[in-house]
């Protein structure tokens, strides 16, 4: 019992976080950049997804995001897991543009099959760059009275149109059977520790840090149904952001080969309720959700927000056989 309280105690002592980084819908299933601890965190032994995510179209030019993550176990000892992160995104008229990669580490530093339950700890290294083309934007002072010129210089004294910068984060998460039928994981994680600067001007902009938590549950109800009700909070500087929700499987197949419909409903506070549906076959895990905009927005949005999309593939070194028989020996 006291381990629970000090796990709901690290979860939640972070909320007091002080720009604001892209975010999912499907954050679950971005499980990296949710918490570096998930890294290698897996049945399997290889992870790669990819997830694609378009908003505001019906508001102003689109904000588009995309990334690729891959992550694997170690082959000599499980405990370890590694992974790699890139990101690209383009936000606004002005075309301002992030890419991002960064490259993680996660161990396992204790765990109980008897008790069934694990600990996990990971690391974040990352590397971003941010650019701007400034020709793309309009300045009050390049109105001459009548009607906007771009010959008209904007004297804005900007001091570069991109700007790096290295951040660190950290992460780390409890996992416990309570029932056969029943598991849940706790997750919290911290990102942007150093606080880089990210100003284009002569004024320090900090990447602020960025807050995640998390518990996960997973229920098996019958041998072709489960739910998987989680809560996910992310707090940076004043935005804060609370999704809550539930997706279930549904098996459609008697073989050992994977055939489920998914579908899921998750509310992220104050803004929107989105939609999840997907489908996995064998190690391929596809879904796609679509935001309703529930904000005050909504009069220029019409409730369109965004859609989001996400591919996954699992697979192991070794290729999984399936023999109907076998052959005797001779001497049998």
């Amino acid at each position: 019992m006291e381990k629970i309280y000090y796990i709901l105690f690290i979860l939640f002592l972070p909320i007091i976080g002080r720009s604001q980084d892209i975010h999912w819908s499907q954050s679950n299933e971005n499980a990296l950049y949710q918490n570096p601890a998930n890294s290698g965190n897996i049945k399997e032994d290889f992870r790669a997804t990819l997830s694609s995510r378009d908003q505001w179209r019906n508001v102003t030019k689109p904000y588009q995001t995309q990334s690729i993550t891959f992550d694997m176990v170690n082959k000599y000892n499980r405990n370890f897991g590694y992974g790699v992160i890139i990101i690209h995104d383009v936000t606004g008229d002005g075309i301002f543009r992030t890419i991002e990669g960064r490259i993680n580490a996660a161990y396992t530093f204790s765990e109980s099959t008897k008790r069934k339950y694990k600990w996990r700890i990971g690391i974040d290294l990352g590397w971003k760059n941010n650019q701007m083309n400034f020709s793309n934007y309009m300045f009050d002072n390049q109105y001459d009275g009548f009607i906007y010129s771009s010959y008209i210089p904007s004297n804005e004294k900007y001091t570069t149109q991109q700007i790096a910068c290295i951040n660190v984060g950290l992460g780390m998460l409890f996992t416990k059977d309570i029932f056969d039928n029943f598991s849940f994981t706790i997750g919290t994680s911290i990102f942007n520790l150093n606080e880089p600067n990210q100003g284009f001007y002569n004024v320090t902009v900090p990447r602020f840090r960025r807050y995640n938590n998390y518990i996960q549950g997973i229920w098996k109800l019958s041998n072709t149904l489960k739910i998987y009700p989680s809560i996910n909070y992310s707090k940076q500087n004043k935005y804060n952001e609370l999704i809550f929700g539930t997706k279930c499987s549904v098996n459609l197949s008697d073989t050992p080969k994977k055939k489920d419909l998914l579908f899921g409903v998750y509310f992220r506070n104050k803004d929107a309720i989105f939609i999840q549906l997907g489908a996995q076959i064998n190690k391929l895990v596809a879904s796609i959700n679509y935001d309703i905009n529930t904000s005050k927005l909504t009069k220029a949005s019409n409730g369109r927000g965004a859609i989001e999309i996400n591919l996954q593939y699992l697979w192991s070194r070794n290729k999984e056989k399936n023999l109907m028989h076998k052959k005797c020996l001779d001497y049998l």
